[in-house]
């Protein structure tokens, strides 16, 4: 219910080309909680009010073009807001790894406020990847380098005094994803001391002084790993096949004639009948002869399930499967790739993640969830019991796969339990000890029997007071 009680707020906003219906209406309420109700933030802690650019159905970001390890960070500074009484600030300037660019002046001021304005620059171009001018900037370096530092973004007045704001870009951005932000200002302090005067809590009229902020758009953009490029590459160049060839056979199947749907009864139905006939004399027989054709019906299976993976492979890969796959991709692929581990898997950050980093991303950290995934863990690790002899085979792979997991999950709370899981799963005959469920009790039985004890002396008290209340 809340209506803008200025136009400017949305003059600026409109003026801009970026800006969607959904940010007019953020600044809108955010000016009229200010103004109306004088409520003052104590912090603001980056606020996203911009939704992720580019294609929806895509499982990664895009990348930019090939440009080495080189990453780019790029500030479009939107507006500085509730600056101190009669402050004019002559540029934005954002500083990283010792070098500094800066903005242009601002272009317009708020009516009642002390507040500014940035535009673009068109004519302003960039010099050896670092560009200034406008309300555009751009720093380029190595993208390990600029992911692990903080960025300092400052407001300088024609009194040489200035306020600063910085961003950590590996807790706040995603690389190849732009992020608005709305970022607190503070005097600048040299050696402890502050630069610039202290920020009076009142305004000049008697009302509360909103604290400053500057509303930029900063992103961090960087290349693939070399290995997630040339799976990328490989998967363009196999979707592009497929959707030759599913056009050429859609094309030329359109042309020929198809017989009628009663044409297949006739091999249909008899057919049908004989595996009616037939399916309780098969089962009987496999019931029977169940040892002697165990071999047989294993490698029915897999031969089945080798046709199954592969037919649903070219299903997937063609258009239509693969948008069906992005629906259900697409929010695990999200939150995966938010997370510290996904962003080092995928880009020239530093080193890459350990396993049971990766691990630990993706698998549960509450009790339910844990219990499943350890149940689970035991289940495989003893289906080798399965073929005596021929599955133990299989713990040589499965050893230290369940090590990890178990590491992801219980490391920290029993750390000798990944030696403990891996003896038992490369040692013959002894998947029966259950690693993964021992490791769950460590974790989760003392808060269990403290929820227990707690409930206990809760029913105990009942009866004590019960007379009391009569």
């Amino acid at each position: 219910n809340l209506k803008p009680s200025n136009e400017s707020i949305i003059d600026t906003c409109t003026s801009y080309p970026p800006c969607t219906v959904h940010q007019i209406n953020y600044f809108a309420n955010l000016h009229c909680l200010h103004t109306q109700y004088s409520i003052t933030p104590k912090k603001i802690i980056n606020p996203t009010i911009m939704v992720k650019e580019g294609d929806s159905k895509r499982l990664l970001p895009a990348a930019p073009k090939d440009e080495g390890d080189r990453g780019h960070l790029r500030a479009t500074i939107l507006s500085a807001y509730d600056l101190p009484d009669n402050a004019q600030p002559s540029f934005v300037s954002l500083s990283l790894l010792g070098k500094d660019v800066q903005t242009g002046p601002p272009n317009a001021r708020h009516r009642e406020s002390n507040s500014f304005k940035f535009v673009s620059n068109e004519k302003e171009g960039s010099r050896n990847g670092e560009s200034s001018g406008g309300n555009e900037v751009s720093i380029s370096a190595p993208l390990e380098l600029l992911y692990k530092e903080a960025a300092t973004v400052k407001v300088l007045f024609e009194n040489h005094e200035a306020l600063v704001a910085k961003v950590n870009l590996s807790s706040t951005l995603q690389i190849n994803e732009s992020k608005w932000l709305i970022l607190n200002l503070e005097p600048e302090t040299v050696s402890g001391k502050s630069t610039s005067s202290e920020l009076p809590e009142k305004s000049k009229d008697g009302t509360d002084q909103h604290p400053p902020t500057v509303r930029l758009k900063l992103l961090l953009s960087g290349p693939y790993r070399a290995e997630i490029k040339a799976v990328v590459s490989v998967a363009n160049s196999w979707f592009q096949v497929i959707d030759s060839t599913s056009s050429t056979i859609i094309s030329v199947t359109s042309k020929m004639p198809l017989p009628s749907a009663k044409f297949f009864l006739v091999p249909t139905v008899p057919l049908a009948a004989a595996s009616v006939v037939l399916l309780p004399i098969l089962l009987g027989l496999l019931t029977v002869g169940l040892p002697l054709f165990l071999p047989v019906l294993i490698i029915l299976l897999a031969v089945g399930a080798t046709a199954l993976v592969g037919c649903s492979g070219l299903y997937l890969s063609s258009s239509m499967g693969r948008e069906t796959a992005a629906r259900f991709l697409q929010p695990i692929m999200s939150t995966f790739i938010a997370t510290s581990s996904g962003q080092k898997l995928l880009y020239e950050t530093g080193p890459r993640p350990s396993p049971v980093a990766l691990s630990e991303t993706m698998l549960p950290d509450d009790m339910i969830g844990q219990l499943i995934v350890s149940l689970l863990i035991d289940f495989i690790g003893s289906s080798s019991y399965l073929l005596p002899g021929v599955g133990e085979s299989f713990d040589l792979g499965w050893a230290p796969m369940q090590t990890v997991l178990l590491m992801a999950m219980y490391d920290k709370q029993m750390p000798s339990l990944k030696y403990i899981s891996f003896i038992e799963e490369i040692m013959p005959f002894t998947d029966v000890l259950p690693s993964g469920t021992l490791g769950w009790v460590r974790r989760w039985s003392p808060l269990v029997f403290e929820a227990g004890i707690k409930k206990a002396e809760e029913m105990k008290m009942i009866p004590q007071l019960s007379p009391k209340n009569d």
